[in-house]
């Protein structure tokens, strides 16, 4: 089984457009040339009183004319920042279609984190108003930088950024290491996740809290919020949304233990409109529906932002898929890269003997 370093992986995400392969997924799921089972979760206290879990996202999915399928295995105790460790880390496995033996594994975090980024980007673009001028981030972790450096990356629009963490230093230090290279956009380190919010036409949560926090008054008009953290924004930002937007809705109707699950359950939320099934009269109705999937606004099943200044909040659960299919073309950019270093060596090996 190949095994890719970190190395080797950070290596091949620098020649992959994510934000392209996470498009390409999305129609692929669109058009069911995708497999996405439950997730599954073990959850645990360790001996420190800290909670820790471990997910195991199999799926398959066919791109490329390829078929590609694995499973991201990601673990993560919430005491590992304190100790000088990613607060999660884990292994993406690919197997042969053929056989369904492993082929390959490789370190997930850095995969993890820019198809999350990805996601979260690609959001953006097909319900934003315009393209964004302020963003705010609150949590200025891994996942932070991968948001931010490809969003300043691919949006020359951007021109400041407020950035909140509960960790002043955390804040400063990240502002620091961007502001190098990013000099034309303000990196405004802020005192107050409202701060933050206020002051932003796409806001994005990427913390790891469990108790939420963002109220629907802090959320201006014309506001994209991607809650890629899940359980920052308080019942009333959702119900205060005029639209409500999920990456999988089979992920979110699954799930017990993250906000929109548990409203989910407690009949506060009406699914996709493709996922409806038919109210009993004199049901009350949800406080939140749902409009679409992602999936669906790519593949044009359902229509995006109606109004500039509708507040527009999108949940995304986090697809097993996209890690899957990402792994996969860094997989075959591997094999592609060293079958062109060997014909290159060859090529030149019978150059210097023909001289």
């Amino acid at each position: 089984m190949l095994e890719l370093t970190d190395a080797d992986v950070t290596g091949l995400l620098g020649k992959v457009d994510l934000v392209d392969v996470v498009r390409e997924v999305f129609q692929a799921h669109a058009d069911d040339r995708t497999v996405l089972p439950e997730e599954s979760c073990l959850r645990w206290t360790n001996d420190q009183g800290e909670s820790c879990r471990s997910l195991n996202m199999p799926g398959l999915v066919e791109i490329d004319g390829r078929r590609i399928a694995g499973t991201k295995i990601i673990n993560a105790s919430l005491g590992n920042p304190d100790r000088g460790l990613p607060r999660a880390g884990g292994i993406v496995l690919l197997f042969d279609i053929t056989t369904a033996r492993p082929v390959c594994s490789m370190d997930a975090a850095r995969i993890s984190a820019g198809r999350t980024a990805a996601v979260s980007v690609l959001a953006a673009e097909l319900l934003w108003a315009r393209p964004a001028r302020s963003i705010g981030l609150i949590g200025a972790g891994a996942l932070a930088e991968a948001h931010l450096d490809l969003a300043l990356r691919r949006w020359p629009s951007v021109r400041e950024v407020h950035l909140y963490d509960q960790v002043p230093d955390r804040a400063l230090r990240l502002a620091e290491r961007l502001g190098d290279t990013y000099r034309t956009v303000a990196l405004d380190v802020v005192a107050s996740a409202e701060r933050a919010v206020r002051d932003a036409e796409l806001v994005i949560p990427v913390t790891t809290t469990t108790t939420g926090y963002v109220r629907a008054d802090w959320i201006a008009p014309g506001t994209v919020t991607v809650n890629v953290s899940l359980d920052d924004l308080l019942p009333e930002a959702f119900t205060a949304a005029d639209q409500v937007i999920v990456d999988d809705w089979s992920l979110v109707a699954a799930d017990t233990t993250r906000l929109l699950g548990r409203m989910h359950r407690s009949g506060d939320v009406l699914p996709p409109p493709r996922h409806r099934t038919p109210t009993g009269a004199g049901r009350p109705a949800p406080a939140v529906e749902v409009a679409a999937e992602l999936c669906d606004l790519i593949s044009g099943a359902a229509t995006g932002r109606r109004s500039a200044e509708d507040r527009i909040v999108v949940n995304p659960f986090g697809m097993s898929l996209h890690d899957v299919a990402v792994a996969g073309r860094l997989f075959h950019d591997h094999y592609a890269h060293r079958a062109t270093s060997t014909t290159s060596t060859s090529t030149t090996s019978t150059t210097s003997t023909t001289s």
